[in-house]
């Protein structure tokens, strides 16, 4: 099953796009839930986005230094069922 992983609202000001700044792990590793995988930038600071579930990050739609809008897609992982 794969899960995807949009863009979270992160800043109070209103339709403001996201920077990513770099991506901590690679399409093929494993991450956690609520592990940091990426950095990003808003127009108030600089955090870290978790991943939303413990798989394989499967694919990453956007690269470092990408402005990406609220709710678009980011990041996919694979998830696998025991």
């Amino acid at each position: 099953m794969n899960v995807n992983m949009k863009m979270p609202d992160l800043s109070a000001t209103e339709g403001s796009d996201i920077v990513i700044i770099k991506w901590f792990v690679e399409v093929g590793a494993r991450v956690e839930r609520g592990k940091p995988i990426l950095e990003v930038e808003t127009d108030k600071a600089v955090q870290e986005i978790e991943a939303i579930a413990t798989g394989t990050l499967a694919a990453i739609h956007v690269q470092a230094n990408d402005r990406v809008p609220v709710g678009e897609l980011i990041a996919t992982i694979e998830v696998r069922k025991s």
